[in-house]
């Protein structure tokens, strides 16, 4: 069996954000103001903004990690006939179909390197960013909704604004990197890890850890996480 890598179409709205991010915060970034705050928790703006372009990029790229044979209930079309005149009969029959469990790239890997590599960074930050992943998995679990063909979808302003208000009130100097790594973590194991049940018994083919109904709600993490710099 070959293995490889699958796309998804990559989310719009995220695109748009990113590029009305960029136009609010040049001002800023031209005056170094981001810059010096970024610098504070390890990262320079450049290198951030380059982040979330690739991450971007990457939102389209889902690795398999998994795979096994379901059965899928698919419509079908067959023909009766009738004085030689062929009448379609509309039915449903049962498939064998691969199903495989994959991790994506732009919305699963490179934010779990990024908040790894923050804490490293910041160890003060641990203990909020820890408490902050708890109450936005909590939140994001009890929003996030199962969709047949698509997966765990997450109303994509929730995580952010969530892990926003638990930076504010937990982080302190450290309020970015509470935002990032609370918003990202949580997001992941609230929406997909902690509904991995419901997602295989969907019975769907192709289901992505941080793919499609999460990636957008992750991203604007990533940009909130920006904001919050200043």
């Amino acid at each position: 069996m070959k293995k490889g890598f699958f796309v998804l179409p990559t989310i719009g709205v995220v695109l748009i954000a990113f590029f009305f991010m960029l136009i609010i915060l040049a001002p800023l970034m031209v005056l170094g103001v981001v810059g010096r705050a970024l610098g504070n928790v390890g990262l320079g703006w450049v290198a951030f903004l380059t982040f979330l372009l690739f991450s971007l990029l990457g939102s389209s790229v889902n690795i398999p990690v998994w795979r096994r044979k379901v059965a899928a209930a698919t419509p079908a079309v067959r023909y009766i006939y009738f004085f030689g005149i062929p009448y379609p009969l509309p039915t449903v029959e049962t498939r064998v179909l691969e199903s495989v469990l994959s991790i994506n790239l732009g919305g699963a890997v490179m934010p779990l390197l990024l908040s790894f590599y923050l804490l490293a960074m910041n160890p003060g930050a641990i203990a909020p960013s820890l408490l902050a992943t708890a109450v936005v998995s909590v939140a994001v679990f009890l929003i996030a909704k199962p969709v047949g063909g698509v997966g765990i979808v997450t109303p994509m302003f929730i995580p952010p604004l969530v892990a926003a208000l638990c930076a504010i009130l937990l982080g302190g100097q450290f309020a970015v990197v509470v935002a990032y790594v609370g918003g990202t973590l949580g997001t992941l194991l609230g929406a997909d890890l902690m509904h991995l049940k419901d997602i295989r018994a969907m019975g769907a083919v192709n289901m992505s850890i941080g793919g499609a109904g999460t990636f957008d709600g992750i991203y604007l993490t990533g940009l909130l996480a920006v904001l919050l710099a200043f």
